[in-house]
């Protein structure tokens, strides 16, 4: 029960980020220079990470050292700046809750990467969620016509929420299949943490280079404000993540998980004003039972239940 507890923590930790995040981006902060920050204090509070495992760094295979790199540079930089961007044309639960999508990513890149049999149950559960997510995003598919795509600002800009949301999706879903690699090849899970931000802010680093003016200095305020995210729904959040892991069965874990988007919903309702429409309600609901659906169907697979991280 104390598993359980510790993780359902950790979703309400990562539900809290988009008190942060989405205010930052209506007061004109751009999505480069908040994420940048954000790698910048996940640097600082993991260096001594990096000087512990620096070993096991200087050890890595190629495919080990791409597999990392892909992990911080797309999976960390990348992906966290598409899901940031995905805010200014998106409603922010909605960006949350299609993230439910990674699973397929995830099972797919496995499959393909790593040589993973698909099963049939996948392609069961698969078109639930897929089914869920359409439901969700119906409203704005069907006001999509040609005129629209050609003469309205509005179609245009769900169109480009939607792409970086599902850029977040296949980043982060990729992701954790590289991460299962570097495990496979017995790479300490803080190890994989401490690079994954390493390579993430040096990727994003290289960005702000060629676009400066999209990175200013930010007050004191701000700047609490962005590493006071990092760590509440970073370190934090992934921290009690892991905790509640050791004492928690995988249906039991799963079913916990669950509650992160809950959480994102009536936080982003309750204090920010976010609602979602029926179209919303009814797709995440199908979406996440999908999701909880396979993910209790694979868990008597240990190789592919390491693959469903939301």
């Amino acid at each position: 029960m104390t598993g359980t507890f510790f993780i359902m923590v950790a979703c309400f930790t990562w539900a809290l980020d988009t008190l942060i995040r989405y205010p930052l981006l209506n007061q004109g902060y751009s999505t480069l220079e908040i994420v940048l920050y954000e790698h910048l204090t996940l640097i600082f509070l993991t260096a001594p990470l990096l000087w512990k495992y620096r070993s096991n760094f200087r050890h890595m295979n190629s495919m080990s050292v791409v597999s990392l790199f892909f992990i911080g540079g797309i999976g960390s930089a990348v992906g966290t700046l598409a899901f940031t961007q995905a805010f200014h044309y998106l409603n922010p639960t909605v960006v949350i809750l299609l993230q439910k999508l990674q699973p397929i990513v995830a099972i797919l890149g496995a499959a393909w990467f790593l040589k993973e049999r698909i099963r049939a149950y996948f392609l069961y559960w698969s078109v639930l969620i897929i089914g869920g997510s359409l439901v969700m995003m119906w409203p704005d598919i069907s006001a999509l016509s040609l005129h629209n795509l050609h003469y309205s600002n509005n179609s245009t800009d769900t169109l480009s929420g939607y792409g970086y949301t599902l850029l977040a999706v296949f980043s982060w879903g990729m992701a954790t299949v590289c991460g299962r690699y570097l495990s496979d090849q017995k790479m300490p899970a803080n190890a994989i943490m401490s690079g994954r931000f390493a390579f993430g802010f040096l990727v994003l680093l290289t960005f702000s280079l060629f676009q400066p003016e999209q990175v200013h200095v930010v007050s004191y305020s701000v700047g609490g404000s962005i590493a006071l995210m990092a760590v509440i729904s970073g370190l934090l959040g992934m921290g009690f993540y892991y905790l509640g892991l050791k004492d928690t069965p995988a249906h039991m874990a799963t079913l916990a998980e669950m509650t992160f988007p809950v959480f994102a919903a009536i936080i982003n309702w309750s204090i920010l004003g976010i609602e979602l429409n029926s179209y919303q309600i009814i797709g995440g609901f199908i979406l996440v039972l999908g999701n909880v659906g396979l993910r209790l169907r694979s868990i008597s697979k240990p190789a592919t239940s390491q693959l469903q991280q939301a």
